[in-house]
């Protein structure tokens, strides 16, 4: 029996952050393992490689795994399967349906849309599919006998069968994930590790809180584990191999909940030492033990942020969305214990907006305690997933008073002669926000996340901290200052807003209708429209760099006229010695770049390096008005290995699109160039 299963991509004439298709990797290894010799199973990403290849093949099976982000791709996929291969059994699974939403009337409406799909597998999926193909192998691979009765594990589509939908969500999950043998090391990744694909490493299965807005866990049961052993040697193969990509990530819902993820970090940092890989660890942290995630984060050194999602601040909200979180003097006192014994680390966390009971004020609010650990901070607007408590009808009544639809990020694209768009409902209005108080946030979020978040103005913000000036303040400056420019950044302001009206379509049959109409494609085509907060830092980055740190001068004046006992010219001109020392710390980004710069020399009127290095306390120092601050900036082995992997990667026609992707999955100091003081270089060497 030839198996065909997909895990696709948009992969439309574009770069973008793709991962190895482990999921239906898992799916195929357990099936090869009930049917030895039985089945030949094939692995997709490319929906145009899948189309091709079913074509020409006529598989007997084809699995496609939904998100959201997918969904409507994998429709086309299964239209086409029916198309030219009309006995082939097609089948679904994923996290669109769950034990939450599996019902007759959400199943008939799902097979309703997509007739072309004859079952769809609940749940934890491996056992489900093995249920589903011994089945079908019994009826002799007759569609209507398989739609005759219940499959554990399994939604039927029995619409066209005259039997309705069978729905039997009673079955037991995997507890020993040993079980599932590796996708990694019996082969079905190494096509996809040779190509620019990033590594998955799953440890453990299942979570044990259960937050309204996600689906992460549900139908797993308590929590379950790969062997220490196993996970290890996953890792040796994939290190091994020399992927293509610098970076692995942990898919567990909460690395560093188990007292062996400490030997899993020694084990990938001792990876990163033989084989150069990984070069940077991507995960999702642990929510309630702090000891437990400072450890883990020791043996990483560096490989990997560390973060604390806390989605909300308040209270009343996180009791809303069944929501735990770390304490914040928790997360700032680990965060101060790894930076003291020498652990470089940047620290993240999350805000999501829209979320029930959460206020303007009180988000606001969140971000500022953020920024005041030193954290970057991403705000995300809330986005309803099928399959979770949170696009209940009951959640959605009692909680949200507006939703519309944006375009998902690089979720587009022609293939096999269809238009194929993706889009999320977002949450535009709630009990505790009005619409208009929520969009306004947008471009704030923006200017958080560029200028402190990624670090690009976070020294000018640490300054004018200094003199009585909360960050996110002196932003709300900057945004006026925005809007009230009558040049450039003024024309860049409104075309922020402009993009910004694109992510409120009252249905996605709009969003549909706008994107397919040709002028609007070939802008998606052309890369120069994307996620709004990195598609708009690198244009002011790229084309708008003087004229920004202009209006940054100028908000400087403004913000210190308000301030009593401060003497302006002075800092004033700390002001413009850290917006050259910015310019400078930031690696080489012109549209003709090829190579990095791997050292360059300047001198500063203040000493920016010992301010920087003593946590921004206090004001810049000076010698005196003729002695100046020498300084190399230089990259490390390590950063230029993965700037230059990274720019590989994601190379593409269009820089800016290039330089977002790359954003999207690297720590932001990776941007930025060392800095090391050399007085030993004279002032004409530093000219």
């Amino acid at each position: 029996m030839k198996i065909f299963l997909g895990d696709l991509v948009h992969d439309w004439e574009k770069v973008s952050l793709w991962t190895v298709p482990l999921n239906v990797g898992y799916i195929g290894a357990y099936a090869q393992k009930h049917f030895p010799s039985e089945l030949e199973v094939r692995l997709f990403k490319s929906p145009e490689k899948m189309i091709a290849a079913i074509k020409k093949e006529k598989p007997d099976v084809v699995g496609l795994s939904y998100y959201v982000w997918n969904a409507n791709l994998n429709n086309a996929v299964f239209s086409r399967t029916r198309e030219y291969v009309p006995h082939a059994l097609t089948v679904g699974g994923g996290p669109s349906f769950t034990s939450a939403n599996a019902t007759e009337d959400q199943g008939g409406a799902f097979f309703t849309k997509v007739p072309a799909c004859d079952a769809f597998i609940l749940n934890q999926g491996e056992r489900g599919f093995v249920n589903l193909i011994a089945r079908y192998r019994a009826v002799d691979g007759n569609r209507e006998r398989l739609a005759a009765e219940p499959i554990p594990g399994v939604m039927i589509n029995g619409l066209a069968h005259q039997t309705g939908i069978l729905i039997d969500l009673d079955i037991e999950v995997i507890k020993d994930l040993d079980a599932i043998p590796s996708p990694y090391q019996n082969g079905m990744m190494d096509e996809f590790l040779a190509e620019p694909f990033v590594p998955l490493l799953e440890t453990n299965r299942s979570c044990p809180y259960r937050c309204t807005f996600c689906a992460w866990g549900i139908g797993t049961g308590k929590l379950s584990r790969f062997s220490t052993e196993r996970v290890f040697a996953d890792i040796d193969y994939i290190g091994a191999q020399k992927p293509a990509s610098a970076n692995i990530f942990i898919v567990d819902a909460n690395f560093s909940i188990l007292e062996r993820d400490v030997e899993i970090a020694q084990h990938l940092f001792q990876s990163h030492e033989k084989y150069g890989f990984p070069g940077h660890v991507g995960c999702q942290w642990n929510k309630s033990r702090p000891d437990r995630v400072m450890r883990v984060a020791r043996e990483l050194r560096g490989l990997s942020e560390v973060g604390a999602s806390m989605q909300s601040l308040d209270s009343d909200v996180l009791d809303a969305i069944k929501r735990r979180n770390l304490q914040l003097e928790d997360v700032a006192n680990m965060i101060g214990t790894l930076r003291s014994e020498g652990i470089e680390t940047s620290f993240f966390s999350e805000l999501i907006l829209g979320l029930p009971n959460d206020s303007a004020e009180s988000h606001l609010d969140a971000n500022r305690k953020l920024m005041d650990l030193g954290a970057e901070v991403f705000n995300y607007n809330l986005h309803l997933l099928p399959g979770t408590e949170m696009d209940t009808p009951e959640s959605r009544a009692k909680y949200i008073t507006r939703t519309g639809w944006r375009l998902h990020d690089n979720a587009f694209g022609i293939y096999d002669g269809a238009k194929v768009f993706e889009g999320q409902e977002v949450v535009l209005g709630t009990n505790a926000m009005s619409s208009e108080e929520l969009r306004s946030f947008r471009f704030i979020h923006f200017l958080i996340q560029f200028m402190w978040g990624r670090r690009w103005y976070y020294d000018f913000l640490q300054l004018f901290r200094n003199i009585g000036v909360h960050p996110l303040d002196a932003i709300l400056e900057v945004i006026e200052s925005f809007k009230n420019d009558e040049g450039a950044m003024g024309a860049l302001y409104e075309k922020f807003v402009a993009d910004h009206n694109l992510e409120n379509f009252s249905s996605f049959e709009e969003l549909e209708a706008f994107w397919s109409q040709e002028e609007n494609l070939e802008r998606l085509r052309a890369g120069t429209y994307g996620k709004l907060n990195y598609l708009y830092t690198y244009e002011i980055l790229l084309d708008h760099f003087d004229s920004f740190n202009e209006m940054l001068e100028e908000t400087a004046k403004q913000i210190l006229a308000k301030q009593e006992q401060v003497d302006d010219s002075v800092v004033m001109d700390q002001c413009r010695d850290i917006l050259a020392f910015s310019r400078e710390r930031r690696i080489g980004l012109t549209k003709d770049q090829d190579e990095l710069s791997l050292t360059k020399r300047r001198s500063f009127n203040y000493d920016l390096l010992a301010w920087r290095e003593s946590g921004y306390e206090g004001m810049p120092a000076q010698i005196s008005t003729s002695s100046r601050f020498n300084y190399e900036f230089f990259l490390t082995d390590r950063q230029q290995d993965v700037l230059r992997r990274q720019f590989e990667q994601f190379r593409s026609h269009n820089l800016n699109l290039t330089l977002r992707k790359m954003s999207e999955e690297m720590d932001a100091e990776e941007f930025f160039y060392k800095v090391r003081a050399n007085p030993s270089k004279t002032e004409a060497e530093f000219a």
